[in-house]
């Protein structure tokens, strides 16, 4: 998951032609390149070598570096961002796994692979002992984990107060827990 906040170069460039009022093609002669090797570029196929992103800047009338840290800085993202992935990836198998350990799953042969995020959730809250379920926040905000708690545990109200009861005061830090519960559990 890239962080969209954070411009492809394809992006920065194409912004600029607009602004310009130039063609993809136009550039591709300004900067005394083929067209396909700026085209390419623009949609992530290729990356803009310092020659070429110095000349594009020009091109583009853009302070000199301008692609160049365009470039970077997006790469960078994409690279955090795939390693962030792959950490959640391994963060959530750890929780699969420890659920299983707490009697999770009972009913399947294994950890099941299509399992949704709220239903991981889910078994975290009702199998994980309390010291373990801060590894939920390594992957879903506490908002996805709250709202997941309300509408599948707190929503089947008594059968589940004494867990329910015990996750607003000590995970979720809720004043009054009684109330809070007993409104949500006719809620959905």
């Amino acid at each position: 998951m890239i962080d969209i906040s954070v411009p492809s170069v394809g992006e920065v460039i194409r912004g600029r032609i607009t602004e310009l009022g130039i063609s993809q093609t136009e550039l591709a002669a300004r900067v005394g390149e083929h067209f396909q090797t700026i085209s390419a570029i623009l949609n992530g196929k290729r990356e803009a070598t310092i020659s070429l992103s110095v000349r594009i800047d020009e091109a583009l009338d853009l302070p000199s570096g301008t692609i160049a840290l365009a470039q970077t800085r997006y790469l960078v993202s994409k690279e955090i961002s795939e390693k962030q992935t792959e950490s959640m990836k391994e963060m959530r198998h750890i929780i699969l796994e420890k659920i299983k350990a707490n009697g999770g799953f009972w009913s399947y042969q294994g950890i099941p692979d299509s399992l949704d995020d709220d239903a991981v959730i889910e078994a975290a809250l009702t199998h994980l002992d309390l010291e373990d379920l801060p590894l939920l926040s390594g992957i879903w905000s506490r908002a996805h984990i709250k709202r997941v708690w309300k509408e599948r545990l707190v929503s089947q109200g008594k059968r589940m107060d004494v867990l329910n009861y015990i996750l607003a005061v000590k995970l979720f830090r809720i004043n009054n827990p009684d109330k809070y519960i007993s409104r949500y559990a006719h809620a959905y």
